[in-house]
């Protein structure tokens, strides 16, 4: 089944019961990708149209692009999106005609339409990151397939790893390298970012990127926007600063924390939200025709020469 309609919302919910988050579908059918406990929030994305539970059919998707039943959640409430403290901003960006054009990169999952690479790389992307893993076991079933079609198509290739606090670090380092199957090429990522009820500590962050850096030789991507900037707070921190930082911020200002003098790469939409271009022929993105585009403020030759790191 696909999901029929989906509402585009933002806010949290709390589950009144023991619920399944589950993977790929809104159904009783798909994956239970872990088990939330009573009490416990999440942040939604969506509300769409999935399979009947007591006659309720109605499913929050999730921002890792997970489905929960919507009956076993307290309504929706509106998200705190106060940004936490940062550094000066990053020069504007309105008039920087670049976001304008179709962008050098883009990042998907599973959930996001793709028809055909090639009309991408034809209209000028040059780089995709495809969500690969979540926690110590979740994969992204799409995400194999479209490496080979992207890599023929003439596209650099990435892939992000979504942490979780409820897995061994050490297991979900195992889980992402072993489905990423990164060769020399391939950029890899920690995707950092708000999770109610499963986020990984800041601690876990470094462990991961250092788990990586040991068996790789070299560093991850770090991707994330407030929640990074809320867990080093004032203090600039080196271990961190080291990694080049993705930086997720839908705005004509983004600012990094201290421990960056600048990003790498800037998630400047989720394709709603943001400035700039929000579409890529051949990539339609979600069901709402909505897609990540992502900012290099380089040229292609130094996107090439800096891509896996």
């Amino acid at each position: 089944m696909r999901p029929a309609l989906e509402l585009a919302v933002s806010g949290q919910a709390t589950a009144n019961v023991r619920v399944n988050l589950r993977q790929g579908l809104p159904s009783i059918r798909s994956p239970v990708l872990r088990k939330l406990n009573a009490g416990t929030t999440i942040s939604i994305q969506g509300v769409v149209i999935g399979d009947s539970v007591q006659g309720n059919a109605h499913w929050y998707r999730t921002a890792d692009g997970a489905y929960a039943w919507a009956g076993a959640f307290s309504p929706i409430r509106e998200m705190d999106l106060t940004p936490a403290s940062a550094s000066p901003p990053v020069p504007h960006m309105d008039a920087d005609p670049s976001l304008n054009r179709v962008p050098l990169v883009v990042d998907i999952y599973h959930g996001d339409g793709v028809v055909s690479f090639d009309q991408a790389f034809a209209a000028g992307l040059r780089g995709v990151i495809h969500k690969a893993t979540t926690g110590a076991s979740g994969t992204d079933d799409a995400y194999k397939r479209r490496r080979d079609l992207a890599t023929r198509a003439g596209l650099l290739w990435g892939a992000t790893h979504w942490g979780t606090a409820h897995s061994p670090i050490s297991d979900q380092v195992d889980n992402f390298l072993r489905w990423a199957d990164p060769d020399k090429d391939t950029l890899v990522a920690l995707d950092y970012e708000r999770d109610e009820g499963n986020q990984m500590t800041l601690e876990g962050a470094r462990e991961f990127l250092q788990l990586v850096n040991d068996r790789l030789k070299r560093k991850a991507v770090l991707y994330s926007g407030d929640t990074v900037k809320s867990a080093l707070g004032k203090k600039s921190d080196p271990f961190f600063g080291s990694h080049r930082l993705w930086l997720a911020q839908y705005g004509s200002n983004p600012t990094v924390h201290r421990s960056w003098k600048s990003y790498w790469l800037w998630q400047y939409t989720d394709g709603e939200k943001g400035p700039g271009r929000k579409t890529v022929p051949g990539i339609p993105g979600d069901r709402l025709n909505r897609l990540d585009c992502d900012h290099f403020p380089g040229g292609l030759d130094e996107l090439k020469a800096q891509w896996a790191g």
